[in-house]
């Protein structure tokens, strides 16, 4: 007789809390019959051994042949960790439900709250794992070096892991209990209350096709059908809830002052606008040039509009912002690229004669006048004139400044006090398809005087610069120094804190001996 079969009997009916009378009911036998088959001196008909299979949801070979606890651990380990895998990716899916429909502040609100839970958690584990070590540093101090830092280590470990995983363990059971399971419920009574709206509609309506229509309803596909999570009315941290708004409230800020400077870029470009029409004869590159600054009139009006929507919790229209973002980006490379070939028709004149002049002053000659320090490249010409009378070349629209003579070093130089004619100057000559280089520098600056004086002025230019050479070398040299002692005191700081690090050691060390000694 299979001793198996008797013992899994046992088993069964003790596991659910049956009498040999009870089990007998159930099978439609004797309780004899039942106390026969579990001492083995009987055995059942095939009917009864398919019954029992049917009614414990059992497997014939395992009831006849195997131990069934061990194979009931087996299913249930198994059921175990299916059970554990369908519960994760339920979380999962789960999450991406909630947030795909949450509003976009309560994403952040969430999103937020894990980093403040997060921070806290850190900032728990690391004051327990500082005082840990200390306690573990005076339990442990008396064993040898190797041994404590061995144990040191895998306590280090151990805490470490220990950490992770509670504070992940923590963190998951606070978004669970306040966001996930407070989505459940909320969906819970949106279906609800759809339903009973659905069903309140079909009962008015006569149309076959049209309630079945609405059965059909997709739920949660409108924005207004968002789910705000945590609203005030569920709120219990009110801490994190008026950190978030404070953090919230200062990047509004920020946003605004943004704004404002993009408002200034607007007002910006619609000068540049008026302006542009000065030059309309350029052709291509004017074209060009309206369309870049029109489409990024555009784009940064599109950028004011999604700020000030965000700082005034207003909604965007997001298809035309889109649209209108992506049309003007397309614009500006279409106005870019037509400024691109517009230029390339212009000629750049680096010396423009028609906008330059020639003009003449004279000094008095000193033996010690210093000229030239400015325009090394000034050119000497001998002449019969015992003064000096000096030729430049400047900007017609433009007046010549110059020193005097209090400190012998003469200086001269060029300065616009009408820049409107400038300006009218560049733009006719860019109308022209001509790109002039146009500035308040001297020109070809000539001197014409004796031999004599010119050999003065030479010798005094030059001493003059050895000297101003020799300054600035010996400048030079000094902050050369300097770096040099800079680096040295780093260096010997440096080693000033290794030998402290020695120095504890040792007397860490000390220390420890002194302990072993005792």
């Amino acid at each position: 007789m299979n001793n198996k079969f008797s013992e899994n009997l046992k088993k069964i009916r003790k596991d659910n809390n049956l009498s040999q009378e009870q089990l007998a009911d159930e099978l439609g036998v004797s309780r004899q019959a039942i106390s026969k088959w579990e001492s083995a001196v009987a055995y059942p008909e095939m009917d009864k051994i398919i019954t029992l299979c049917e009614k414990f949801n059992l497997n014939i070979d395992d009831l006849l042949h195997k131990d069934i606890r061990e194979v009931k651990g087996e299913e249930e380990s198994k059921k175990n960790l299916n059970k554990y895998v369908d519960d994760f990716l339920n979380f999962i899916t789960n999450t991406i439900n909630m947030f795909s429909n949450m509003s976009f502040k309560s994403k952040c609100k969430c999103l937020f709250e894990q980093i403040v839970i997060g921070t806290v958690l850190l900032v728990v584990c690391l004051i327990i794992g500082t005082l840990g070590q200390d306690l573990l540093s005076g339990i442990f101090g008396v064993i040898p070096d190797k041994l404590y830092y061995i144990l040191h280590s895998i306590l280090h470990l151990v805490y470490g892991i220990f950490a992770i995983m509670s504070s992940v363990i923590i963190m998951v059971h606070i978004y669970k209990t306040r966001y996930l399971d407070y989505y459940e419920k909320i969906k819970k009574e949106v279906v609800e209350q759809e339903e009973k709206n659905e069903d309140d509609k079909i009962l008015n309506s006569s149309d076959k096709d049209e309630k079945i229509d609405k059965k059909n309803k997709i739920l949660f596909k409108k924005n207004e059908d968002k789910i705000i999570i945590r609203d005030p009315k569920h709120s219990e941290y009110k801490f994190i809830n008026g950190l978030f708004k404070g953090i919230v409230g200062i990047i509004k800020f920020f946003t605004l002052c943004f704004s404002i400077i993009l408002f200034v870029t607007l007002i910006c470009l619609f000068i540049a606008f008026i302006i542009s029409f000065l030059t309309i004869k350029t052709g291509i590159f004017f074209i060009g040039l309206l369309v870049a600054i029109i489409s990024a009139a555009i784009i940064n009006i599109v950028l004011i509009l999604l700020l000030l929507n965000f700082v005034f919790n207003r909604k965007n229209d997001k298809k035309k912002m889109i649209w209108s973002f992506v049309i003007s980006l397309i614009m500006f490379g279409i106005g870019c690229g037509l400024i691109l070939v517009g230029t390339l028709n212009f000629e750049y004149i680096e010396n423009d004669k028609e906008i330059l002049k020639t003009e003449y002053m004279e000094i008095d000659m000193k033996n010690d006048l210093i000229f030239g320090y400015h325009y090394p490249e000034v050119e000497y010409i001998e002449s019969n004139n015992n003064n000096i009378k000096i030729e430049y070349t400047i900007n017609k629209y433009c007046e010549i400044n110059h020193s005097e003579l209090s400190d012998n070093v003469f200086h001269m130089w060029g300065s616009c006090d009408n820049p409107i004619k400038l300006v009218k100057e560049v733009i006719n000559k860019f109308n022209d398809k001509k790109i002039v280089s146009i500035n308040n520098h001297l020109k070809d600056v000539k001197v014409y005087t004796t031999k004599e004086n010119i050999e003065i002025l030479k010798r005094n230019y030059k001493d003059y610069t050895d000297i101003e050479v020799q300054t600035q070398n010996m400048i030079n040299s000094y902050e050369s120094r300097i770096n040099e002692l800079e680096q040295k005191i780093d260096e010997y700081a440096e080693k000033e804190w290794e030998y402290q690090e020695e120095i504890n050691n040792l007397k860490d060390q000390i220390v420890m001996y002194q302990n072993d000694n005792e």
